[in-house]
């Protein structure tokens, strides 16, 4: 009986199993991705080159927020409810991607005021620019509409393949300082062709034809959208602003021994990350059909990710020397403290995880703008008076104070203003 019911689970979700499959796949490449060329980079480049291509990888992410402008979540949910109208997917891929066109002329005009005003991406000039390859990758991402459709596939197989020539080109041609360009521009250019050819198979599949959206489409994209991207700019700040903050009051030095640290740390939290995003669209289904059975999803969620980052946690300081000898093979003990004091950030994080889904699943995201705002507020006032006075350790204090803040202030929300979407809430 348990094998007929573990048969026919699996064959009604056959489709959101297929796609999380290859969403796991392309998620674990990107983590492990980074694993393996930050070793390259410290050994040719030392830890301050290091520290300079996290700083501009970091930049380029942050202002690439402006361009996801919240579609990871508006348009993914649109074209899941809308699954069985090819003509409306047709015409919303090209009223995004327009979107994203005109947002990227923003991102960019914002990188070159970023650059007349941060010292050091002046004293790296051309290692910022090539930077902002990242930024053009990112922008024409298809994952959004691909995860929606069950589509992965497409895009799965072009993106290991250029992950594969990134990997070669570093490790080939990356030989000092001198060429520490190399890495971010690799980086970015692989990843837009990666979107292009995906893009191109996805149209000839789905045989989509071009389509134009007028002015009104657009305006009502963006208008629509804008409560998430404001969300989404606010969360992405907290996440990627950190190192740009710290690189004003420290050297490269101190800068690339708190990139080493976050980039562990990044892995472990993008793991739970990945678990949301492989499962918005299956919740927004969920919900959609049946709200209980939603609740029951969401409390099963909630606990295995507090578990996990627990666990996770626990294993960052047994394992901190360890972790920290496979990218530096001095000043280990002084990385390895770093990684301790920073261990817990995941498992605070873990607890606003499936709150924030919640909210997203049911359209709620509004309610807790001024909450996402008020934490980029915080993080920024404190991170640059504690990194000023404290380095390293005081900026990872400001992370820690700024997500139990948000922690906090959704499950407040959640409690006492939609009691009805609280899963940990037992219906009566």
């Amino acid at each position: 009986m348990f094998k007929n019911r573990l048969i026919e689970t699996l064959v009604s979700n056959k489709r959101h199993i297929n796609s999380s499959f290859f969403l796991f796949f392309i998620n674990l490449l990107n983590f492990v991705f980074p694993l393996l060329i930050s070793p390259r980079i410290i050994q040719k480049c030392g830890l301050e080159g290091f520290g300079i291509v996290i700083l501009f990888q970091s930049i380029a992410i942050f202002v690439s927020s402006i361009t996801e402008y919240g579609f990871n979540i508006n348009a993914t949910r649109d074209v899941t409810l809308n699954q069985d109208h090819p003509d409306f997917i047709n015409k919303h891929f090209f009223t995004v991607t327009y979107c994203k066109t005109i947002l990227l002329g923003i991102a960019i005009l914002l990188s070159i005021l970023i650059y007349f005003f941060f010292p050091k991406a002046n004293d790296y000039s051309f290692i910022y620019f090539t930077s902002l390859f990242i930024l053009i990758g990112r922008t024409f991402n298809p994952l959004w509409v691909l995860r929606s459709l069950h589509k992965l596939k497409y895009i799965f197989y072009f993106f290991i393949f250029f992950k594969i020539i990134s990997l070669l080109v570093i490790y080939l041609f990356l030989e000092s300082g001198a060429n520490l360009y190399l890495v971010n521009l690799t980086i970015g250019s692989m990843d837009l062709l990666t979107c292009i050819f995906s893009i191109l198979v996805l149209m000839n599949r789905m045989k989509w034809k071009y389509y134009k959206p007028d002015f009104k489409a657009i305006k009502n994209e963006i208008v629509t959208g804008f409560g998430i991207f404001v969300q989404v700019i606010s969360i992405n700040a907290n996440a990627y602003l950190n190192p740009m903050i710290l690189g004003l009051f420290v050297n490269e030095y101190a800068l690339g021994i708190y990139c080493v640290v976050e980039k562990v740390i990044l892995v472990v939290r993008f793991c739970g990350s990945f678990i949301i995003q492989s499962l918005f669209p299956k919740a927004c289904e969920m919900a959609g059909k049946n709200h209980q059975d939603y609740k029951v999803f969401a409390r099963k969620l909630f606990i295995f990710l507090v578990i996990s980052m627990l666990i996770a946690a626990m294993l960052l300081v047994v394992f901190s020397n360890l972790i920290v000898s496979y990218f530096v093979k001095m000043n280990i003990a002084e990385c390895s403290a770093f990684l301790v004091y920073n261990s817990l950030i995941p498992f605070v994080v873990a607890f606003n995880m499936v709150p924030y889904l919640t909210f997203m699943v049911y359209s709620k995201q509004k309610a807790v703008t001024k909450i996402i705002i008020l934490s980029v507020f915080i993080n920024v006032i404190l991170n640059t008076i504690l990194s000023k006075q404290f380095g390293i350790f005081g900026i990872s204090a400001g992370i820690y104070i700024t997500e139990l803040f948000v922690s906090i202030s959704l499950w407040a929300v959640l409690i006492f203003k939609f009691p009805n979407l609280n899963f940990l809430k037992n219906e009566k």
